[in-house]
């Protein structure tokens, strides 16, 4: 025989409530340990060659906990923890140049990934990366190219390009 549980709210030792019901199946968690947020450009970005440039992801898709600002196109979790840090962009192409998208941590390189261009017109310069981040660090996603001159970032449309990260534990 099986037994059923009903209840509209669980709460912890403290009395705190830590998740509710509204009677039709929908759950809501009172405490938000678990930020995230997703960004993209909605503009083009020119890349001068061989400098390491701050993309402008100033259009914010989701953010969970107001934490992405979008006028120094960074993320401070305020939570510390482990976090899923990904960026990639659409980046103009040269016949035999290298692309790198990075993730900066605290204004520092802390990873990056290296793309050789093929003969389109343009590559997609991708990252993803897991890092312990503390409530006040931040990151920032950079990209670079080697092609002799100025290059573009697509982000008129936005589809090309993404900016996100999120919390897996802690």
């Amino acid at each position: 025989m099986a037994s059923i549980i009903k209840a509209n709210q669980l709460q912890d030792f403290g009395g705190n409530s830590i998740i509710t019901s509204d009677g039709a199946g929908n759950l809501t968690t009172q405490k938000t340990n678990y930020p995230a947020f997703s960004a993209k450009m909605n503009a083009n970005q020119t890349i001068p060659t061989l400098t390491w440039t701050k993309a402008n992801f100033n259009t914010e898709i989701l953010d969970t906990n107001g934490k992405y600002d979008t006028s120094n196109y960074r993320f401070t979790p305020g939570v510390a923890g482990y976090y899923r840090v990904s960026a990639h962009g659409y980046l103009q192409a040269n016949d035999g140049n290298f692309g790198r998208v990075a993730i900066y941590k605290n204004g520092s390189e802390y990873n990056f990934s290296v793309n050789s261009y093929g003969f389109s017109n343009y590559q997609t310069q991708q990252i993803q990366v897991v890092m312990y981040l503390d409530s006040d660090d931040y990151v920032e996603a950079f990209f670079r190219q080697s092609s002799g001159s100025d290059k573009t970032l697509l982000g008129e449309n936005g589809t090309e390009n993404n900016f996100a990260a999120y919390r897996i534990g802690s």
